[in-house]
């Protein structure tokens, strides 16, 4: 497997050193410095030709770079949210609002050597179910339900539960009232007026910070179009 590191900044290399050594156990690592904003056509150059199987971004402030790279390849991006102000807050939510059909698994930088684990793991989950946490305690919390009949819908495969520790788990569907339990493809869902407040916002990020991969808040077709994305590169191993 061929992993390809873009970083925004030389000076984020205490985030992308360790990052890249725990990436080592999936295969061949390169790290290229490029700036979305200061070097647009290297990042352009970078991504269309260096045939990577999976990208991993990471950038601080504005944070554009993972989504750019989401929108010139369809392999999986993993975004890392560097702290580079406001404790990663804003990093985190730049890479993790990308627009239905460019998915980005957004992960804050304490959580970046998750990443080699979870690819890993998820070259071995079976492909023709979908196993996923959720709390059953909220199983009639609408957007729960919304959100498991939309996946079963888009991916026209029976999702189960899964306990969270469970080696085919891929994932798991996260409330407002609860912290996730798995280091996986996470989904936080919420009721639409919700979204409004900013109090959410630090409520997501701090869910964000105890571990897994996010795609957004109740945007189930990034979801399925990651998994589908991880599915294919496990496929191909």
């Amino acid at each position: 497997m061929k992993i390809q590191v873009l970083f925004g900044s030389a000076n984020d290399e205490r985030v992308y050193g360790p990052l890249c050594r725990s990436l080592e156990k999936c295969g061949d690592v390169k790290m290229e410095v490029a700036s979305a904003h200061r070097d647009p056509q290297k990042v352009h150059e970078i991504v269309t030709t260096c045939k990577a199987d999976v990208f991993v971004a990471g950038a601080g402030l504005a944070a554009h770079l993972p989504g750019v790279v989401a929108s010139l390849t369809e392999k999986p991006v993993f975004g890392v949210a560097v702290n580079g102000a406001f404790a990663g807050l804003d990093s985190f939510l730049s890479i993790v609002q990308m627009p239905r059909g460019v998915p980005v698994m957004a992960v804050t930088e304490e959580n970046a050597g998750t990443i080699g684990d979870y690819i890993l793991r998820m070259a071995r989950v079976p492909q023709y179910r979908i196993c996923l946490h959720w709390n059953r305690s909220l199983e009639s919390y609408s957007p729960i339900q919304k959100a498991l009949d939309e996946i079963q819908v888009q991916t026209q495969l029976k999702v189960e539960w899964t306990a969270a520790n469970d080696n085919n788990c891929i994932g798991e569907i996260v409330s407002p009232w609860e912290l996730p339990r798995t280091q996986g493809l996470n989904l936080f869902l919420c009721e639409k007026e919700q979204l409004a407040s900013s109090n959410l916002a630090l409520d997501f990020f701090g869910k964000a910070r105890h571990g897994g991969f996010w795609v957004g808040a109740n945007n189930v077709t990034n979801y399925v179009a990651q998994w589908k994305k991880m599915m294919i590169l496990g496929a191909a191993k």
